[in-house]
């Protein structure tokens, strides 16, 4: 495996990281207009997350979540996207050609298939922590609209590391065509652990603070960008596509300067209107149902408090001994008057806020529906037939689907690409078979829920096709003779997901079916043989019968 190359030697144009700083500063400044929601989409939808508009990171926000609703919504929802897309149970993704002539060429369809088990491998919890990171990214997206996630091999661990960040770290910028290509991550590190990720290169005052066991935290920069100045061949950084540098905040020292041949951070966003950078998701349509919602259990709380513990009012200290205190099932001295008048009342500013529940709920379903509740859950739902569980599968995915298609061109398409370029230079996967064009592209195709539900559509045409035909075909044989068997079966295999393995390449059918004729053939000449043998048995024994009949 390859990583990202470290050298001590400068490149032309980078003096210090003064750019990274002022870049992060640039591309914050950008998005400030969405920060205040995502702040607000943190604490109602994902505490987890949050410090988009805090000085510090680092701490705690105070203000809590009243309701529930809004976190289970989401969580069900980025659960359903992880199972649709990147479900670790499935095989979700393969590799094939951009040539279908060159699919069916069967060495090349079994190399494919090893291409593709090897690159799904790499994704396995062994060597790699893509799915618990990739949990935490369809999460993020739900709640936010966007998502940052970034990989690098670690060679002396043998691993590939896949990290989901907080968006509150990262800062993008995009091209004329609106897809990420810079991206700028401010985060804060222990003296301890700046030292060993950089090996010593970082400040005297950190290798101090180190040394002496300091907690305190400094600021750091990483900062990807292209590489205007690559050409193909160089070593180091300059023959990298994208140039990374770490920057120390202290003195805007540069402590790591590297490349990567791909970009290392993914940023896929769920929906993005046209000029802009950052995206909005279901948890944007979502947050003026949950803000009522939180107003709503506040003041509901407020006022069942009031009227399980009211204020109490008194005409003085003194008629009332306790202090101040009641406790329940004990006696008030001095509560009533010698004539029997309460001293003691309870202010009465509890009444009725005019919030139902009802009221309350429809908030609740708006906000699942915000989340496409009733199509991504079907736990707990009795007496439905498999028609129908697949007609709301495939409602799901007409519906999604182009929010899927983002996902899968702007984060799935390049991390497994990224994969699949990682271990070709580290020789994992072997060389293709002889005979395949020069030149030949490599496509990734979906195999995931989401993929085969959408082909499954197909495949049931097929069959639906086949049921008609079988009948018509008993009439006129034309139309049998009309369908092609090779194109069916495989049409069948890619809807029904099935391995490539399963299937024999059509030349092997070819060679089966032509054996087979010339076997049925053998077999009729066989069967003409004893049947001629036969009759010239009986003719000659039919004449021997008549010669012995003849004689005296």
């Amino acid at each position: 495996m390859t990583a990202a190359v470290d050298i001590t030697a400068g490149l032309p144009g980078v003096k210090d990281g003064t750019e990274a700083v002022r870049r992060w500063d640039e591309l914050k400044g950008e998005r400030a207009q969405h920060e205040s929601d995502w702040e607000s989409l943190a604490r109602l939808i994902r505490p987890q997350r949050g410090g988009f508009t805090g000085a510090n990171q680092d701490m705690p926000r105070n203000e809590k979540p009243l309701s529930s609703a809004p976190i289970i919504a989401q969580s069900n929802f980025a659960a359903g996207l992880y199972g649709t897309l990147t479900n670790p149970a499935n095989k979700w993704f393969t590799i094939q050609s951009a040539n279908p002539e060159v699919n069916r060429f069967h060495p090349m369809k079994l190399w494919l298939q090893s291409a593709s088990e090897i690159t799904l491998a790499s994704f396995a919890p062994s060597v790699s922590p893509f799915y618990s990171a990739a949990t935490q990214l369809f999460a993020d997206i739900a709640t936010f609209g966007n998502a940052a996630q970034y990989d690098e091999v670690r060679l002396n661990e043998r691993k590939i590391l896949d990290v989901t960040l907080s968006l509150a770290e990262c800062v993008f910028d995009v091209d004329g065509f609106g897809r990420v290509n810079e991206v700028v991550r401010k985060f804060r590190l222990k003296p301890r652990a700046a030292v060993e990720m950089f090996r010593g290169n970082v400040p005297a005052k950190i290798v101090e603070a180190a040394g002496k066991g300091s907690q305190e935290k400094h600021t750091y920069y990483h900062h990807v960008k292209p590489n205007t100045n690559w050409r193909n061949g160089r070593i180091g950084p300059g023959g990298k596509r994208w140039l990374s540098l770490y920057v120390c905040e202290i003195e805007r020292m540069v402590v790591r300067r590297a490349g990567y041949d791909e970009m290392p951070f993914h940023a896929p966003r769920w929906e993005v209107e046209s000029g802009q950078t950052y995206g909005t998701g279901p948890g944007y349509i979502a947050l003026a149902s949950a803000r009522v919602n939180q107003q709503m259990t506040a003041s509901n709380l407020r006022a069942g408090q009031k009227a399980g513990d009211p204020t109490l009012l008194a005409p003085d200290r003194e008629a009332w001994p306790l202090a101040g205190v009641v406790q329940p099932g004990k006696v008030v001295y001095g509560g009533v008057d010698m004539q029997g008048r309460a001293l003691l009342r309870p202010l009465d500013n509890f009444s009725s806020t005019g919030l139902t529940l009802e009221m309350q709920q429809e908030l609740k379903e708006e906000i699942r529906d915000a989340f496409h509740y009733s199509l991504m859950n079907l736990a707990g739902r009795t007496g439905m037939t498999a028609t129908e569980v697949i007609e709301i599968q495939e409602e799901k995915m007409r519906l999604m689907a182009p929010h899927m298609g983002r996902i899968q061109e702007e984060y799935l398409a390049p991390k497994i690409a990224r994969r699949f370029q990682i271990l070709w230079r580290a020789g994992q996967i072997p060389p293709p078979p002889q005979g395949i064009p020069e030149g030949t592209a490599l496509e990734v195709k979906y195999t995931s829920a989401a993929a085969m539900a959408q082909r499954s559509t197909e495949g049931a045409a097929v069959v639906r096709i086949l049921q008609d035909v079988v009948p018509l075909a008993q009439v006129d044989p034309r139309y049998a003779d009309r369908l092609s068997p090779d194109d069916v079966i495989e049409v069948l295999q890619e809807a029904r997901g099935g391995p490539a393995r399963i299937l024999r390449s059509r030349e092997d059918a070819d060679a089966l079916a032509e054996a087979r004729a010339q076997a049925a053939q053998a077999q009729q000449m066989m069967d003409a043989a004893q049947a001629g043998g036969s009759a010239l048995r009986d003719l000659a024994q039919a004449g021997q019968a008549m010669q012995g009949g003849a004689q005296p």
